[in-house]
């Protein structure tokens, strides 16, 4: 709430007092006033202004009273009026919780489908209580697979599962796993975004069997447009276990994988979250093909993964798959990311000769 004196002096400015009083005060306070000690003679005789004094602070003192009680009147208002407003803006503002919950109390499911509606639920659950929230996310059990596929209500479940505990999560792990739905809902475009976020937050006991359905259609999510990000997210927060596995099923199934634009991203993140061992195999499993190689390195993220590939063998290797790519430097040079993979062959393979002039050719 503002603070009082700057209340004050901001209705004062709204509220000055008539011209003509404030001249009349001064003239009555610029006449001298008869006092006296002698209380045994007659009243002295009062100057003529002493009337005009008192009817002027008779009126002053009206005039001042309807002013305070104007003021009081609107310090009240304002201050409620500023609480109000913090209080909406603010997540950690308890007032405004019961309000905006209590609103949408029965109708959370309705609210979330709609475009005006999805942003006020999502604004509920950001002030309520933990109580509260609760009893908001009730709602949506046993919807959570249509919410996932809906354009509004998928921000919905994103809200819940950002200010959630993991524990209240699992019913949307269940109604993934119990009909079977998990590959559905990672390859769908609003569905694969709740399966990354719960593989990010929940507890491994929680996501056993939604990892296990991962498992069982990695191939074909790694070469998904929107599932590869389900598996990025395995590789990533999953248990030791499940990134073992799921890194062989890439090795085993390299050829495909990188021939796909999205199996290119799933094997950037299998290089970045993985141990150095299942990195060597990965690498190796890339170089044993020969077309392999320089098709990756003609690819969006082809620069960085063939980097890591390279650097990860031993020397000989190293020498082998640099010698692969001098061999395909034609076709490379006619693309972009091409280009660059010769440009910092020079990097990796300071022992080859071949490297060294291709470098040194311009290409």
């Amino acid at each position: 709430c503002l603070h009082q004196t700057e209340l004050h002096t901001q209705f004062n400015e709204a509220t000055e007092a008539p011209a003509h009083l404030e001249r009349m005060a001064t003239f009555s306070l610029a006449l001298p006033l008869c006092t006296s000690n002698n209380t045994d003679g007659p009243a002295p005789r009062m100057p003529a202004s002493h009337g005009i004094s008192q009817a002027l602070g008779s009126e002053m003192s009206l005039c001042s009273s309807r002013k305070t009680q104007r003021f009081a009147s609107w310090s009240s208002e304002s201050c409620h009026s500023v609480q109000s407003t913090t209080a909406g803006e603010s997540e950690s503002e308890g007032p405004a919780s019961p309000r905006c919950a209590g609103s949408i109390v029965g109708q959370v499911q309705a609210l979330s489908h709609t475009p005006e509606g999805t942003r006020q639920v999502q604004s509920a659950l950001g002030q309520a209580s933990d109580i509260e929230r609760e009893l908001l996310v009730k709602e949506l059990h046993g919807h959570a697979v249509r919410a996932m596929r809906c354009p509004h209500a998928n921000h919905v479940l994103q809200k819940v599962i950002s200010t959630m505990p993991a524990a209240s999560l699992q019913f949307m792990v269940d109604e993934i796993t119990q009909d079977d739905l998990a590959k559905k809902i990672a390859t769908h475009r609003y569905g694969g975004r709740i399966v990354q976020q719960l593989l990010a937050k929940c507890e491994a006991s929680q996501i056993r069997d939604l990892a296990e359905a991962l498992l069982q259609d990695a191939v074909a999510l790694c070469c998904h447009f929107f599932g590869n990000f389900a598996i990025q997210h395995l590789l990533q927060f999953g248990t030791a276990e499940q990134q073992y596995r799921c890194l062989r099923t890439i090795e085993q199934n390299i050829g495909t994988i990188a021939r796909s634009p999205s199996g290119v991203s799933v094997i950037e993140a299998a290089m970045q979250h993985t141990c150095s061992l299942d990195r060597l195999w990965l690498a190796r499993a890339v170089v044993q093909d020969a077309e392999l190689l320089p098709h990756l390195a003609q690819t969006r993220h082809g620069p960085g993964v063939v980097s890591q590939l390279i650097a990860v063998l031993p020397e000989r290797e190293r020498e082998r798959a640099c010698q692969v790519l001098v061999e395909a430097g034609a076709e490379l040079r006619t693309s972009r990311y091409g280009k660059k993979v010769l440009a910092s062959l020079g990097s990796y393979c300071l022992g080859s000769v071949d490297a060294g002039n291709c470098c040194a050719s311009g290409c």
